[in-house]
């Protein structure tokens, strides 16, 4: 005991310098974790600019999808990253936030992205970061995205014949026929590999979220086929003015369209089958009617 006494000063010092030692390490290990999370936050951004923008703002108002402003704080985290890595399976399950969300934002569901569990934690800390601006800013970088289209003068009859492979687009990518359908682009239809594009600007919310979607085709499909082929400012703003102008018209008046054409078709050809049958049948008759007095 008196030798611990006599080295007590020395022990007191060592304490000291442990705890100060414990106090540097833990301030270090703060400034690396929040390195990391800035780190997480930029390119959760990155993320989020490529593959989201085109349907959610931070802050900037609705587009096709809700203003993702404070969103972290109003979902569970694993509700946010379970729904972000695989919507469609939420929607298949029945999720109950999620078929909200569905019927009040037209019906349109959110792709699966593929983002892997990282990424997806980069954009929730991206989320996280941009959603904590003051009430009313609206952050610069989570703006709407910038629509190229919407800076150019579209033609709906050149944005038509975009659609259905009358004129090819300039960078090759493939024509929206081959995989979409649309009510009136021609009697034979289209591709079923995508959804049916009728009424398409009403349900993305009019021209601003489709303009914001032809210039960033955010869907993994449409990635894979126009990553290298990508639409020019032109064809964007022509797709976009056929979409609207083919949405102003009623969808039953466009089907009535081609059933009456068929129907008047059919019944062209009917006549004309009768007119054919009324010249050539007497003289078909009077020859069976020579035949048979010969045989008896």
């Amino acid at each position: 005991m008196i030798s611990i006494f006599k080295h007590s000063g020395w022990l007191k010092k060592a304490i000291v310098s442990l705890a100060g030692l414990g106090m540097l390490l833990w301030a270090w290990s703060g400034l690396g974790l929040a390195s990391s999370l800035a780190q997480s936050a930029q390119e959760g951004q990155a993320i989020f600019q490529q593959r989201c923008a085109a349907c959610h703002t931070i802050g900037g108002g609705r587009l096709v999808g809700p203003d993702l402003q404070g969103v972290t704080t109003r979902r569970e985290l694993s509700w946010l990253q379970t729904f972000i890595a695989a919507p469609d399976k939420q929607i298949a399950a029945g999720d109950p936030i999620v078929l909200q969300l569905l019927s009040e934002y037209n019906n349109v569901p959110m792709p699966n992205l593929g983002l892997t569990p990282a990424e997806v934690d980069q954009v929730i800390a991206y989320l996280e970061s941009a959603g904590a601006a003051p009430a009313g800013a609206t952050p610069a970088a989570a703006a709407p995205a910038s629509t190229t289209a919407a800076l150019v003068v579209g033609d709906p009859v050149r944005g038509l014949n975009y659609f259905n492979g009358a004129l090819a687009l300039a960078n090759g990518g493939p024509n929206c026929i081959a995989c979409h359908n649309i009510s009136g682009a021609g009697p034979l239809g289209g591709g079923t590999l995508g959804p049916d594009l009728t009424q398409v600007s009403t349900r993305y919310g009019g021209e601003a979220g489709l303009g914001a979607v032809l210039t960033t085709l955010p869907f993994p499909t449409m990635q894979s086929s126009f990553a290298t082929h990508p639409l020019t400012p032109q064809e964007q703003a022509d797709l976009l003015a056929f979409f609207v102008q083919s949405a102003q018209i009623p969808v039953a008046g466009t089907a009535a369209v081609w059933t009456k054409l068929f129907l008047g078709v059919g019944a062209v050809g009917a006549l004309v089958l009768f007119g054919i049958m009324a010249v050539f049948w007497p003289s078909q008759r009077q020859s069976i009617s020579n035949k048979l007095r010969k045989q008896a």
